[in-house]
């Protein structure tokens, strides 16, 4: 049918431009976090892309659901304003017309939105916290930026190296200002290797052909020290070869198969939840948003986002709550879940029947 064919035509098409404007935005805030990151040297900048696509990836389950509800919302708002809804119902197609479309994207859509969900923003989350593990504990010193100086992340010092040599995994022409107490240091080498020690895990600078010089800021007594070789410590924190992997990273598996222990069992739960939002968002939208009047939209869009919003951040907060080990929050999120579709189902009854989405209260005066 040409209607449903257009319908879903645009929905997809404002799914698309929808989502890039989400993404965008979700881009231009992260970039900031892993360019600093890179600024001090605990990645590599030519990674920034590599793990901001990876970060991309992991949020796409919760944004997709987002687009997919406002793409809705736009479709139907132009067409009440272009009076191409009148057109429809003069034709004889109603609300309950679109739900064969509807429930056409909501499988497509749904499929795609379940992939993420369960298996690829997972993989993707994993594969973003290695990548960022691997480079702060790997021995070839690529986490330091040639040519920036970079400040030690206990504050106590800044490093700078001229270049770096990927097959040798040697820096050449090393600058370090270290502070110990009252004194300062600065030690000067032709060439260094980062590695890391096998017991500890601590970052060590090895040092060759350089000269360390010790004093006192304001004073001109300044000793000296030329040397072949010299270990420097980078960081005093140690870097744990082993770490927890988050939930969130867990393969949906994995989780199934430790499904007893409540944390695990709530991120089971939260996962299944950004599924079952899909189709009560697309119908809510079909609801909200299905009208032939001229009217304002402003206040029915903001409505709308404001419903959203605190429909998802109620379900979040109910996962949170229950990985604290409390076990009622998850009974809460299924009740949420029931109330919220029975909302939606009851408005767009009303919206089928050509009632008003809201029944009015009101007095019989004579």
């Amino acid at each position: 049918m040409i209607l449903h064919r257009a319908f879903i035509r645009e929905v997809v098409q404002n799914v698309a431009a929808v989502a890039f404007l989400v993404l965008f935005i979700f881009l231009v805030v992260r970039i900031t976090d892993y360019l600093q990151l890179a600024s001090e040297g605990t990645i590599p900048m030519n990674s920034v892309l590599t793990l901001l696509g990876l970060r991309l990836l992991s949020h796409l389950d919760i944004i997709l659901p987002l687009a997919v509800y406002l793409a809705t919302l736009l479709v139907l708002v132009r067409w009440s304003r272009d009076r191409e809804i009148i057109v429809a119902a003069a034709s004889g197609f109603g609300p309950s017309s679109f739900l064969k479309p509807i429930l056409y994207l909501v499988i497509v859509l749904g499929v795609i939105i379940s992939s993420f969900s369960l298996s690829l923003s997972p993989l993707a989350l994993r594969n973003g916290d290695d990548v960022e593990h691997e480079f702060r504990t790997k021995s070839d010193g690529t986490g330091i930026v040639p040519g920036v100086f970079v400040e030690d992340p206990g504050g106590d010092g800044v490093y700078y190296v001229e270049t770096f040599d990927s097959k040798e995994k040697l820096y050449r022409n090393v600058f370090i200002w270290l502070r110990s107490k009252s004194k300062d240091g600065i030690v000067v080498a032709s060439r260094a290797q980062k590695t890391v020690a096998e017991d500890n895990f601590y970052s060590h600078f090895l040092l060759r052909d350089g000269v360390r010089y010790d004093g006192t800021p304001g004073s001109s007594s300044y000793q000296s020290l030329e040397f072949e070789t010299y270990g420097l410590l980078l960081d005093e924190r140690s870097i744990p070869q082993k770490r927890k992997r988050r939930l969130a990273g867990w393969k949906t598996t994995d989780l199934w198969k430790h499904k007893h222990d409540l944390e695990i069992r709530s991120e089971l739960h939260w996962r299944i939840s950004k599924i079952i939002i899909l189709p009560v968002l697309m119908l809510l939208a079909l609801a909200l948003a299905y009208n032939g009047k001229n009217q304002n939209r402003a206040p029915m869009m903001m409505g709308a986002l404001l419903t959203y919003f605190a429909y998802a951040n109620l379900a979040a907060y109910l996962v949170a709550l229950s990985r604290r080990g409390h076990e009622e929050p998850l009974i809460i999120l299924w009740i949420l879940h029931t109330l919220i579709s029975g909302i939606t189902i009851f408005l767009f009854w009303r919206r089928a029947n050509n009632q008003t989405l809201f029944i009015k209260l009101h007095r019989d005066s004579r």
